[in-house]
């Protein structure tokens, strides 16, 4: 009884630190170093070790190129490419694993442990660091450095260019005689996101005003019900899961601390797109303009 109890709670705290992990991926703006030159020899073995290099990765590189992608980006909860991953191995940070895989090249990000960042170089194994995740720009830039790094330039400009006219696309569907709605990101725990995060970014491309960064907070912060509830905001903006349909408008109807709130307008984004530093954050912006102004 006690085993089946401890092992119950694992599995909600290891989803609870992905979901962590995923949120500090999307609200973590971090300055961009030097653009990298491209290799003098194509990497023919790569590795994703982020979902959101994970996914750039499965639109830049034939799958036969990839040798290993981080294991969220097979999980239907959290990544756009799910479906895309099957076959492809699927890997947790175990440098041991990562080594016998023969990389030419591993993608990691900014927030990856040191440790583990030590114990590949050590063993000789290529490492590329994405470090930006504040907005649309730094996806672009992203795409464009893995397409410097792998060979595939041309792809990463396709991939940028297709995008950017989807943003026009879905910013013409915004009526230009509205105020712009005010508009709080709020995720379980009351933690709201703030300036220099993509949430931002999203808000800001689709008409809205971001109250948490009105109200001076940047990044992400935990902020009181009270506090949220005296922000007054127009809109609720939640990520939802895409197989559960959980999300925080749950918690505001069954919490009584959230119950002004209920009255608003709350926009469910799945949480792949909802959380997205790669190409699908246009996705989310789409759902986003849906949910505003429909």
């Amino acid at each position: 009884m006690r085993k089946g109890w401890q092992m119950r709670l694992f599995a909600k705290l290891k989803i609870y630190f992905l979901a962590a992990a995923l949120l500090w991926a999307a609200v973590s703006p971090i300055p961009e170093g030097p653009a990298p030159a491209r290799a003098a020899r194509k990497p023919e073995r790569l590795i994703a070790m982020t979902l959101a290099t994970a996914e750039m990765l499965l639109a830049l590189a034939p799958t036969e190129r990839i040798a290993g992608l981080h294991k969220l980006a097979g999980h239907p909860g959290y990544s756009n490419v799910a479906a895309q991953a099957q076959g492809i191995p699927l890997i947790d940070s175990t440098p041991e694993r990562i080594i016998d895989l023969k990389p030419d090249v591993v993608f990691v990000a900014s927030y990856s442990s040191a440790a583990f960042l030590n114990h590949l170089r050590a063993a000789g194994v290529p490492v590329s660091k994405f470090s930006a995740f504040s907005g649309v720009a730094d996806v672009f830039a992203s795409i464009e450095k893995m397409g410097r790094l792998i060979g595939a330039e041309d792809k990463a400009q396709k991939l940028i260019e297709d995008a950017r006219e989807r943003i026009r696309a879905i910013r013409s569907r915004i009526p230009s005689n509205m105020k712009p709605p005010r508009i709080l990101t709020l995720v379980r725990g009351g933690w709201v996101t703030g300036a220099g995060t993509s949430h931002d970014a999203l808000i800001r491309l689709a008409g809205g005003e971001n109250v948490a960064a009105e109200k001076g907070i940047r990044g992400a912060q935990r902020i009181s019900a009270e506090r949220i509830i005296a922000w007054n905001p127009d809109v609720i903006m939640v990520g939802v899961h895409p197989e559960s349909g959980a999300s925080m408008k749950d918690v505001i109807r069954a919490n009584g601390v959230y119950a002004p709130l209920r009255a608003k307008k709350i926009v469910e984004i799945p949480y792949p797109r909802f959380s997205s530093v790669s190409q699908y954050i246009v996705d989310g912006l789409d759902d986003l303009v849906r949910g505003l102004y429909r």
